[in-house]
């Protein structure tokens, strides 16, 4: 099995089809419909992945999210809040502020793509496990990207090529990634759904602890400005290493990360 979920939803359809989805992808899935029964489940099962809905029947997911992450036998799990909200985007956008403040690990609304939806266990699963397994002697490489196909076919291409890759797509993420997992380089996109990813790049260039780690920034920004080079300016300013543009094939990226890592 590649890891064990707790899924804590009181929508029984939901549990059952997303069960599904995880177990084919070959993931151990265990449920739970409200609070009190989450925490008879994550006492028993010891879950790598909590998967949240914030609507439950007996307590509010938010404060389930901070309960589990202030308990000193449960906050190494990742907890990834997945709801349905609102149609509204400020709304949607307020609760992710809220769940972050509850110290969950990812946000993401209901309904999901399936793919997304692995995309986004896989990393937070993968995440854990680096972060709290022994240092491994490959070159480590740190994505931090929207685009879960264009990281999925780089983890694909690195990994055969004996590096270690973990990917979020979060800047916040990126940042909390980076400063415990130590990577030998980091590729990111500066479009990101929470802080743009130049706003990353000189936080981190500013950090005396993670200044010294290279940095490509790989994008297609430039094809939504009326002045292409001004993204490479920006780049330049916030400290990046390399700008590099999409498309770029796996391959030819691997040549320019060969430089560096």
């Amino acid at each position: 099995m590649k890891g064990k979920i707790l899924m804590i939803d009181d929508d029984g359809d939901f549990r059952e089809a997303t069960s599904k989805i995880l177990k084919f992808r070959g993931y151990d899935v265990v449920t739970a419909a409200n609070a009190r029964e989450a925490r008879l489940m994550l006492k028993k099962e010891k879950p790598d992945l909590i998967i949240l809905d914030i609507m439950l029947p007996d307590y509010d997911g938010f404060s389930l999210c901070t309960e589990i992450k202030e308990n000193t036998n449960f906050f190494e799990i990742p907890i990834l809040i997945l709801t349905s909200v609102s149609d509204k985007k400020a709304q949607k956008q307020y609760a992710e502020k809220i769940a972050l403040h509850h110290q969950a690990d990812e946000f993401a609304d209901k309904p999901i793509d399936p793919k997304e939806l692995i995309a986004r266990v896989h990393g937070l699963i993968t995440r854990s496990k680096a972060i709290n397994s022994e240092f491994s002697d490959k070159p480590k490489i740190l994505f931090i990207d929207s685009d879960h196909d264009f990281m999925r076919s780089m983890r694909n291409a690195l990994e055969g090529k004996d590096y270690e890759v973990e990917t979020t797509d979060t800047g916040k993420g990126g940042i909390m990634m980076v400063k415990t997992m130590s990577p030998q380089l980091i590729v990111i996109d500066p479009i990101l759904p929470d802080i743009d990813g130049f706003s990353v790049c000189r936080e981190l260039k500013s950090d005396k602890k993670t200044f010294n780690i290279p940095i490509l920034m790989v994008t297609a920004f430039t094809t939504q400005l009326s002045e292409p080079d001004f993204a490479k300016t920006l780049a330049a300013n916030h400290k990046v290493d390399e700008f590099i543009q999409k498309p770029i094939r796996p391959e030819q990226l691997l040549e320019k990360i060969h430089k560096y890592a």
